[in-house]
């Protein structure tokens, strides 16, 4: 019962450190975009979100090794097996430095012939390659150093993670300002900014690396080559299902640059970063209960894994509804205080095209940690990279069919991932924990549902309260975060579940 009490203040530690870290990233969002948007132009802040990207699309090549260290590494520390711990982490180390070598090679060779690849101005050709030099240099780093992330995982310690990101988005925001100020603006510095960012984070990571796992001593004697092909033979499934991520949203940049033009990239990176920030919470939410589920599985308690997954479904479907439903209430007030120079309306309409996927999905994110916990990636790996690949299809003919432009780049996958994860992942998922095929929908439906009927409450109601300034935004947004808070206690929960919060908060307002 103790260790129950003490996992479960554990997870309440994380999730606090998440949304701290979520918090502080939304500011600095907030305030560092339209800067630099004021500072180098809309076009200019475009090829930073592209060479992130591109980053992205070579991060495939490390993800088959990485992507399932953490799970190999955390079992055989709970099992107590140190020998085999240290086997899978120092080969996994030196695999990575040999990556690394075959990534700055592949990062060269982009970097030279860049103005072949996409297109830039030419008055901007020198600044954007040294900012992509910068970006995959940031690469470098982190694949060198992605190994050393396992310690707070393995020990269930998220919150430290957490707070090294706020470090980390603190440090970055001050250089960009700085370098901004100091000298003639460039976009290269926001490279230069995440690459020391990169090397900060690291550092940390050593470091909670020593902490956290004094048992973890990476030696050459302790590679396994056998280990390597068992991580990448199980991790290849997660390569192929990023694969299709990319393919669904992540090439949405790229064929705005190639098929309409660099400007039309620039505002669509824009609109985009509301949806990021909304995407980076569920992430941070979702990676919290990552450990757990690892743990649980290892200890066989397969019961309490379904109840802790259905349990965080709930959580993520009400967590990552609300900012999209404040988005759809007063997001157009809100582009226009926060992006005057911009469309307002149009930023509107493609944030929500490119988050509407999230409105079933947030819950059912929680599945895909599922996937990985069981070992059973495989199936949904081809699934995804299968829509993947016909979601750019289907963006590439809308292209050329219609008139819609950047709004079909926007909205096209969205529509195929709401799709593949209510027809294959829902049921997939409860396959895999041998349970029916419909078990996960009534927790994936009922936030939907909790969506639906906030907007169409709050959406009437704000749009009685006239247009303003950030004051007048802050009261739209109070007042539409309150309603559906106030409606997702009835629709999202449970009346059983009611009556256990309410009695629990009504015992701590007792104990005050």
């Amino acid at each position: 019962m103790k260790k129950e009490i003490s996992a479960s203040k554990q997870l309440v530690i994380n999730m606090s450190a998440s949304f701290v870290a979520y918090g502080v990233t939304l500011a600095i969002s907030f305030f560092l975009s339209p800067y630099i948007v004021r500072t180098i132009g809309v076009e200019a802040n475009g090829f930073v979100s592209l060479a992130n990207n591109f980053v992205s699309y070579a991060g495939l090549i490390v993800l088959a090794l990485n992507s399932l260290a953490g799970r190999f590494i955390t079992i055989s520390i709970v099992k107590g097996d140190v020998k085999e711990a240290n086997k899978y982490f120092s080969s996994v180390y030196y695999a990575n430095l040999i990556i690394a070598a075959f990534l700055f090679v592949l990062g060269s060779v982009i970097v030279i012939f860049l103005e072949k690849l996409v297109h830039i101005p030419d008055n901007m050709i020198s600044d954007v390659k040294l900012l992509f030099t910068c970006s995959f240099l940031s690469c470098l780093v982190s694949v060198i150093g992605s190994v050393f992330s396992v310690a707070p995982f393995a020990r269930n310690k998220l919150y430290l993670e957490s707070l090294r990101n706020i470090e980390s988005h603190i440090a970055r925001a001050l250089i960009i300002a700085g370098t901004f100020a100091i000298f003639s603006p460039k976009v290269w510095y926001v490279g230069l900014a995440g690459l020391v960012s990169g090397i900060y984070v690291l550092v940390c990571n050593l470091y909670y690396t020593k902490k956290l796992l004094p048992e973890i001593q990476i030696k050459r004697s302790s590679f396994d080559g056998k280990a390597v092909r068992e991580l990448v033979s199980s991790g290849i499934w997660n390569t192929i299902n990023r694969l299709g991520q990319i393919l669904t949203d992540g090439l949405d940049l790229l064929i705005a640059n190639l098929l309409i033009d660099s400007v039309a990239m620039g505002v669509l990176a824009l609109a985009k970063t509301v949806p990021t920030i909304i995407s980076g919470l569920m992430g941070n939410i979702v990676g919290v209960f990552s450990p757990n589920y690892t743990i649980l599985y290892a200890e066989e308690k397969y019961d309490e894994l379904l109840h802790q997954i259905k349990q965080s479904m709930k959580i993520m479907g009400v967590i990552v509804n609300l900012p999209i439903i404040i988005l759809v209430v007063c997001g157009q007030d809100f582009f226009r205080l926060w992006q005057p120079t911009q469309d307002a309306r149009q930023l509107q309409i493609l944030s929500i095209l490119t988050i509407a996927c999230l409105v079933i999905s947030g819950g059912i994110n929680c599945l895909y940690g599922v996937f990985t916990v069981v070992n059973k990636i495989r199936t949904n790996s081809l699934v995804v990279v299968f829509c993947g690949f016909l979601s750019t299809l289907l963006t590439l003919v809308t292209l050329k069919t219609t008139n819609w432009g950047v709004y079909a780049v926007a909205g096209v996958s969205s529509v195929v991932s709401i799709i593949r994860n209510l027809v294959f992942t829902a049921p997939y998922g409860a396959k895999c924990l041998n349970q029916k095929w419909y078990t996960f929908y009534p927790d994936i439906l009922r936030p939907a549902l909790y969506f639906a009927v906030s907007v169409a409450i709050c959406l009437p109601l704000m749009n009685i309260i006239p247009s303003g300034g950030w004051l007048i935004l802050i009261v739209k947004g109070v007042i539409t975060s309150v309603l559906s808070v106030l409606i997702g206690l009835f629709v999202v929960l449970r009346k059983g579940e009611r009556r256990l919060l309410f009695s629990k908060l009504k015992r701590r307002s007792k104990n005050a």
